[in-house]
């Protein structure tokens, strides 16, 4: 339980989802997870410079399909079975290279996110993988510093793969910044 107060002081219990589970996502549920990435997104619009995101492309329905059958798309589901956050990855290599991870707007801040990233690396370690990666925001504080916490380190530009350099790069083709972008790495292998 979150206790948080509102604008008019008086106390707001905010009260989390129940009975999550961490599953495979089904081929029937990649709309629905695309609107979960539409509702994650809603927090941007508090910061002016990414507010644009919030109104933003999201991941394809049919990406999502590719890597459920991939069986690297996972979601957060509550104790009815809906999916209420997902995160969406593909093996590249010898690395679990992370995609994306939303989780729905009202279901933030409960910890949804971290236990997919758990399940993630641990799927990585499972299947002998070396590392988990991912590109995301450095100075926004659910993304870059969640991931530190996570034990994921940032790559410096002369520690990116030519895969991890030109994921950078056609991210800030599509009008993600290099300079407020960077690649991050969990290793998990022996």
């Amino acid at each position: 339980m979150v206790t948080q107060l509102p604008l008019d002081g008086a106390p707001l219990v905010k009260n989390g989802p129940t009975g999550v589970t961490t599953r495979l996502a089904r081929d029937d549920e990649a709309e629905t997870l695309c609107q979960i990435e539409r509702s994650a997104a809603q927090a941007f619009r508090l910061i002016e410079a990414f507010s644009w995101l919030s109104v933003g492309d999201v991941q394809s329905a049919e990406t999502h399909r590719r890597l459920t059958a991939a069986g690297t798309n996972w979601v957060a589901a509550d104790d009815g079975d809906r999916p209420l956050g997902f995160l969406s990855a593909e093996i590249v290599g010898s690395d679990l290279h992370i995609c994306e991870v939303s989780v729905g707007h009202l279901h933030q801040g409960f910890g949804l996110g971290r236990r997919l990233i758990e399940h993630a690396i641990e799927y990585a370690a499972a299947r002998g993988l070396e590392a988990v990666t991912l590109t995301t925001f450095r100075t926004i504080p659910w993304n870059c510093p969640f991931y530190e916490r996570l034990g994921f380190r940032i790559l410096e530009d002369g520690e990116l793969s030519p895969r991890l350099l030109e994921l950078m790069d056609r991210e800030d083709a599509d009008g993600l910044s290099r300079d407020t972008r960077c690649a991050m790495r969990l290793d998990v292998g022996a």
